[in-house]
């Protein structure tokens, strides 16, 4: 029974990594970003294969007006009338927070989603464990949030990665998220 149980879940794991083909470079790089207010979900397509494959993950939707941002991040504040999934049209991270923000483009263009990242330098990354990893801050004297300048997701490693426009180029902020086709 054990051997089957072994052999059932080799087989498993070799179905997953036949999802994605191997010989594409990854990560790859996101050419859009949307993000639903009713499925609290942003999903970013990816140039990869024949452009059907995406990486989503789960965020809060949220008014920024400050009787908004006090409730909680799954509000009823939102039209039920608009169109979801609404473009990405800002999108930074901050060191302090572990936070990513993307203004959405919906309404009075103040609704926003948010969701965790690890924020970290690169370099630090391959020399501490990445436990560690996030607790190496930005200087405090760094404004916060910041932009993010390029946006790739790794089918292999299920996480998404910003290159953040901070210090000297080697912060990223990266999450996880889920990689798939869509059918």
């Amino acid at each position: 029974m054990l051997t089957g149980t072994f052999l059932g879940l080799g087989a498993l794991a070799l179905a997953a990594t036949a999802v994605a083909p191997a010989a594409n470079a990854a990560p790859v790089p996101v050419t859009g970003l949307n993000c639903d207010g009713d499925t609290y979900k942003c999903t970013a397509n990816l140039r990869f294969g024949d452009g059907r494959w995406v990486a989503q993950w789960n965020v809060n939707v949220f008014h920024q007006s400050a009787a908004s941002h006090q409730r909680a991040a799954r509000s009823a504040d939102a039209p039920r009338g608009a169109a979801a999934p609404v473009p990405v049209t800002t999108l930074s991270c901050d060191g302090d927070t572990y936070k990513c923000t993307a203004g959405l483009q919906f309404g009075d263009g103040r609704w926003v989603a948010q969701w965790n990242a690890n924020v970290f330098h690169q370099a630090m990354a391959s020399a501490v464990p990445a436990a560690s990893a996030k607790t190496v801050k930005a200087p405090r004297e760094a404004a916060a949030p910041v932009p993010v300048t390029a946006l790739n997701c790794d089918g292999d490693t299920y996480k998404c990665t910003a290159n953040l426009r901070f210090g000297d180029g080697g912060w990223v902020a990266q999450w996880d998220a889920g990689v798939f086709h869509q059918n």
